[in-house]
């Protein structure tokens, strides 16, 4: 069972999660038909919310939004507490050069917005903070947000290993937070053990585990693991009903529009690549519908 691994010191002054994400970056991937762009830019984001959202509580929900001027345009991807993520992108066929012979996702991605979207059980609205992208390298980002957010230090790597035709063969990551009340010890013996690093692609394609991924970054600092037993899943919220709702958002103008083309629509979810087909009976109601709230 593919999980989160969650972490902490004996003084508790260090949290840490680490992931092997490769099933669902591989399943997200194909379900949005990625390019080798894409792949890397969505699975590092989506491996960063992972991490996130296991340092959160029950039912608890974390979105980052990257919105860039780079090729990719928009790339969106949320996680739960309890192990559920998905995520999209708004040009999955996007391509640049080749930097230093390595995909470069920094110029996928451009000059932008990091939105970090946080949503809790019966809470009306989710609290949305915003930064800008640091490097658009996507770990250098969210460590970031945290920081500038959160006013927690950290240390977050993220890695995709890709095969040679662009199918996802690896990935994972390693979130690291410093808690308040660190002492400067704590402190440079981390900052030495994390400069001592190897990096994170190199282990991923030796097949390293959440546990070794950790060590890496942490060293001879004694950690402890927590308790986390929830599998690490996509998982697509959409439903027919929701797909109606969404066409009720649109307005009346707009399913005017859908109804005089006489025909079915067919609704596509960004998430999973799922296809509803709206039957033009339907529309007409949802048409009909105006007229009564109004």
């Amino acid at each position: 069972m593919q999980r989160v691994h969650r972490f902490y010191s004996d003084d508790l002054f260090i949290r840490a999660t680490s992931v092997i994400s490769t099933p669902v970056v591989r399943e997200m991937c194909a379900l949005q038909k990625t390019g080798p762009l894409a792949a890397m830019a969505m699975g590092r984001a989506v491996t960063g919310a992972v991490l996130m959202a296991a340092q959160l509580r029950d039912k608890q929900v974390v979105g980052l939004h990257f919105r860039g001027n780079g090729p990719l345009g928009g790339v969106y991807v949320e996680a739960s507490y309890e192990g559920e993520c998905r995520g999209w992108c708004d040009e999955p066929l996007a391509e640049v050069p080749l930097k230093d012979g390595r995909i470069d996702v920094a110029a996928g991605l451009g000059i932008g917005l990091l939105n970090v979207i946080r949503s809790q059980p019966f809470e009306k609205s989710p609290h949305i903070g915003t930064v800008e992208l640091i490097s658009s390298e996507i770990g250098d980002d969210i460590a970031y947000y945290l920081h500038q957010s959160d006013q927690t230090p950290s240390v977050i790597a993220l890695g995709v290993i890709l095969s040679p035709v662009g199918e996802v063969g690896a990935a994972g990551g390693v979130l690291i937070e410093l808690m308040p009340g660190a002492t400067e010890t704590v402190i440079s013996t981390l900052e030495a053990a994390v400069a001592k690093a190897r990096p994170l692609s190199d282990l991923l394609s030796e097949g390293a585990g959440p546990i070794e991924l950790l060590k890496n970054y942490t060293g001879s600092i004694p950690m402890n693991q927590a308790e986390h037993p929830y599998e690490l899943r996509y998982s697509c919220r959409c439903s027919i009903d929701r797909v109606e709702r969404s066409i009720t958002m649109l307005g009346k103008d707009e399913v005017q529009n859908m109804v005089a083309e006489g025909r079915d629509s067919n609704v596509r979810c960004e998430f999973c690549g799922r296809t509803y087909k709206i039957e033009l009976a339907r529309l007409e109601e949802i048409l009909a519908s105006f007229s009564t709230i109004n």
